[in-house]
């Protein structure tokens, strides 16, 4: 009980010292425990190392603040492992057939939520609170809407309410009417709208590369948004540039000159690589783009190490452009990194470089 009592308090001062998500080093029953003492719910996490779903809740979801506040004020957290320790029982209780699943339940296990799969923020926050606001409920989010309603809050609740039902039906239909919500909203906007804290979700949530215009807004007026909210409006900066880079090493955009040149100076205005971050990136797209393949293998053997996880795994995708060449020395060269590498590869770097593999080693001529 006094290990209990420690780890409650523990847990308190995190809460007090971060917004996002505190998943609780606790047992099942002691997670019941603490719930009961501090009445609230359990939340329970379900995932596997394995799960890319998984990972992508852990690092992009879970940390964010408004996230952490909805759950942190209604539960205690905790994460199960399916594959491992007391996981493996509850995986059957809870009747768990995917992953990740997240499961809420009040302190006499019984179920209150369930969702299975990954969502964006907004969807995962209006999906919980649904169960405690009536007013959220998506056929009022629609009523109040259609009727005209057009509140930051509403706007984003039902935007991101037609990007969850988009998971089930007509998919592209769904999510380009939320993309357009937001759109209509964000061009009604004055300068003060764009600007308020309570519309960062448009840029946080809504722009999606550089050309969009939202991207572009961001760039212009990065220092014009709100102390609080601009460490926000960097890290939706970052993800779009690095998607964008990742898009270049992989090949999976078609090369542009003027496109990248407009792209490095974007990241360079936004000051997002102040760090030299992105400076190994550019020499790999730089060099595969002038055309010398032994070069660019070279740069692979030397560098592939330093690049961030991110990257390595775009420039893995981007290796099944070698198999085109008639270059033996070049598919040789590939084989041989790429077989090198395997040993320390993540899973998701493994399925972005087996097909490349297969493909190159079938034009060597044996």
């Amino acid at each position: 009980m006094k290990k209990l009592m420690l780890i409650m308090l523990l847990a308190a001062l995190a809460c007090a010292a971060t917004a996002q998500t505190n998943f609780r080093d606790l047992s099942y029953a002691e997670a019941l425990q603490a719930a009961k003492a501090e009445n609230k719910m359990v939340f329970l996490d379900f995932y596997t190392v394995w799960c890319g779903p998984c990972k992508f809740m852990a690092e992009e979801v879970f940390p964010l603040k408004e996230v952490g506040e909805c759950l942190n004020n209604r539960f205690v957290c905790i994460k199960i492992d399916g594959e491992k320790g007391e996981g493996v029982e509850l995986v059957k209780r809870y009747k768990i057939n995917a992953y990740p699943t997240f499961i809420g339940i009040d302190v006499n296990e019984k179920e209150v939520l369930r969702i299975e799969g990954y969502s964006a923020p907004d969807a995962f926050v209006n999906i919980i609170e649904r169960v405690w606001d009536p007013e959220k409920a998506p056929e009022r989010i629609k009523e109040r809407y259609d009727k005209g309603e057009r509140s930051a809050e509403l706007v984003r609740t039902y935007a991101s309410l037609l990007q969850q039902e988009a998971r089930f039906g007509s998919f592209m239909e769904r999510y380009q009417k939320a993309r357009q919500v937001v759109e209509d909203y964000f061009n009604h906007l004055d300068e003060a709208g764009r600007l308020a804290p309570e519309n960062t979700f448009i840029y946080t949530q809504y722009a999606l590369d550089p050309a969009d215009e939202k991207t572009r807004y961001m760039i212009a007026h990065q220092a014009d948004f709100a102390p609080e909210c601009r460490g926000e409006i960097k890290n939706a900066l970052l993800g779009i540039y690095n998607r964008a880079i990742a898009e270049y090493l992989s090949g999976d955009v078609d090369w542009s000159a003027q496109a990248y040149e407009q792209i490095k100076n974007d990241i360079k205005v936004a000051g997002l690589n102040d760090d030299k971050a992105f400076d190994l990136a550019f020499q790999f797209i730089e060099c595969y783009a002038a055309g010398d393949l032994n070069a660019y293998l070279k740069l692979c053997e030397t560098k592939f190490e330093a690049l961030s996880e991110e990257e390595q795994e775009a420039v893995l995708r981007g290796l099944i452009r070698l198999a085109k060449s008639e270059d033996q020395n070049v598919l040789t060269r590939a084989s041989h990194f790429i077989r090198h590498e395997l040993p320390k590869m993540t899973v998701n770097q493994l399925s972005s470089v087996i097909g490349s593999l297969k493909r190159i080693e079938s034009n060597m001529v044996k």
